[in-house]
C-alpha cells in the first residue's frame, strides 16, 4: 500500500528500496525513494490502527533508558503517517514537524494528552496532537515574512 503512494504522489519516482541496514534504520530511515533525475527522498512510515483525531508524536522511544523518540532522532525527508481503517496517509515533512514542535512544546503538552505504550520489555511516550492542530501549524512553518 505504501509503495503505491509513493508512486502517485511523486512525480518521477524511478525505484524504492526497503532499508535494511541497521545504521539507516537507526536514523529513522524505512525506505529510500530513487527518481530518475537521480534525487533521493527518505521516509519513515508510521501506522496507526485506530483512527482517535490525531497524531502522535514519539517523544520518548525507551523511557526507562530517556532514549528520546523519533520526533527527535529521525533523520528522514518525510513521516508518512497513515490511519489504516480510514486509509488516510500523512506525507509529514520532518524539518517543518520539527520546527512546529519546537514553537509549540510547551504549549502543547499542557492542552494534549500524553500517550504512554507499554511495550514487551520498554515503555514509549507520546503526546496526542489533534491533526488539524497539527497541519495548521505545518502550514504556517511553510508560509512565512521576510524580514530585513
Amino acid at each position: 500500500l505504501f509503495d503505491s503512494f509513493y508512486y502517485r504522489v511523486f512525480p518521477g519516482l524511478e525505484s524504492i528500496h526497503f532499508a535494511d541496514d541497521i545504521e539507516t534504520q537507526r536514523k529513522g530511515i524505512d525506505k529510500i525513494l530513487h527518481f530518475k533525475s537521480g534525487y533521493i527522498v527518505t521516509v519513515d512510515e508510521k501506522k496507526r490502527r485506530k483512527d482517535y483525531g490525531d497524531i502522535l508524536l514519539e517523544l520518548w522511544s525507551v523511557w526507562e533508558r530517556r532514549k528520546r523518540g523519533w520526533l527527535y532522532t529521525c533523520k528522514c525527508d518525510y513521516i508518512v503517517y497513515a490511519i489504516m481503517p480510514s486509509r488516510k496517509v500523512y506525507l509529514l515533512p520532518t524539518l517543518l514537524l520539527k520546527k512546529a514542535w519546537l514553537k509549540n512544546q510547551i504549549k502543547w503538552g499542557k492542552e494534549y494528552k500524553e500517550i504512554t505504550a507499554y511495550n514487551e520489555g520498554y515503555v514509549t511516550k507520546n503526546i496526542a496532537i489533534p491533526t488539524e492542530v497539527l497541519l495548521e501549524e505545518l502550514s504556517c512553518e511553510m508560509e512565512q515574512t521576510l524580514t530585513a
